[in-house]
């Protein structure tokens, strides 16, 4: 959307608010794609901004909180009541969900761990203990592995099972009997060789993955340099532990230069 889009929305709904004409408000928000509605978010004042967010379901409150900016992310999650936010972190992925956690005050977080599915409990247990700025810090838990000697049939039958939790799949990893990573196989080669091929007769065993102690802005030069939109995350042992996918690697880069613009105008400042 434009600014002038942007503009002529803000405008035409903020009488909605005042009236508390949520229907119709729901009616004229509902289009949008949660990336929109997140910049739309971030236009409107907080009080403004509380309104619309709480008629969001919980499955597009979730898509809508982890596209949003991490100090409007953090306004938002800390102003939820203990059981909506919960829910909401139920049904995001482990990174985003890790995300908006590592955010709360201590208090609100201690509450909130206790209610979480058990499930989810132990992802965020396991991925607040990575630093930050590490692949480890950025990674999802969600992702598909097969052995080399499974069946492409049954490599199927795995994505099938794991549909609803892994999201943007372009590719299955493949791993040895100890959970190492020995190679990859594309979604493209799945679909097009007989079912009952081996993967271990397809697979690539040239593939590229990251420590999970490597640092992001590493992690975002390897992504870059090989075009990757996925790279898999490797132990110290060489298991496979998590992926990270190409929007965690641009909210890297946008971190990123948002320091780098900072520390420019520190610099500027003093030699103002």
């Amino acid at each position: 959307m434009s600014e002038d889009d942007y503009k002529n929305l803000l405008d035409s709904i903020r009488p909605m608010i005042q009236s508390k004409a949520y229907q119709e408000l729901e009616n004229s928000l509902a289009p949008l794609h949660p990336a929109d509605l997140a910049d739309l978010l971030e236009h409107l004042e907080g009080d403004e901004r509380t309104s619309i967010f709480s008629l969001l379901d919980t499955e597009r409150a979730g898509e809508v909180l982890t596209q949003i900016s991490p100090p409007i992310q953090e306004i938002l999650a800390n102003g939820l009541d203990d059981q909506r936010l919960t829910q909401i972190l139920n049904e995001l992925d482990s990174d985003d969900a890790t995300d908006i956690f590592s955010r709360l005050p201590r208090e609100k977080s201690e509450g909130i761990i206790r209610l979480l599915d058990p499930e989810v409990r132990e992802e965020l247990k396991r991925l607040t203990g990575y630093k930050t700025d590490t692949a480890g810090g950025i990674m999802a838990l969600e992702f598909v592995s097969v052995t080399a000697n499974s069946t492409i049939g049954e490599a199927i039958e795995k994505i099938r099972e794991k549909s609803q939790e892994v999201e943007k799949l372009y590719f299955v990893w493949v791993v040895d009997d100890r959970g190492r990573l020995v190679g990859v196989v594309s979604m493209k080669d799945l679909l097009l060789e007989p079912i009952d091929t081996k993967i271990k007769d397809i697979m690539n065993t040239d593939v590229i993955s990251v420590d999970v102690g490597t640092d992001q802005e590493e992690v975002a030069r390897i992504v870059k340099q090989y075009d990757l939109t996925n790279v898999p995350v490797v132990n110290g042992q060489h298991k496979l532990i998590g992926r990270i996918t190409n929007d965690d690697i641009i909210d890297v880069i946008d971190e990123e230069a948002s320091e780098d613009i900072s520390l420019m105008a520190g610099v500027l400042d003093q030699e103002l």
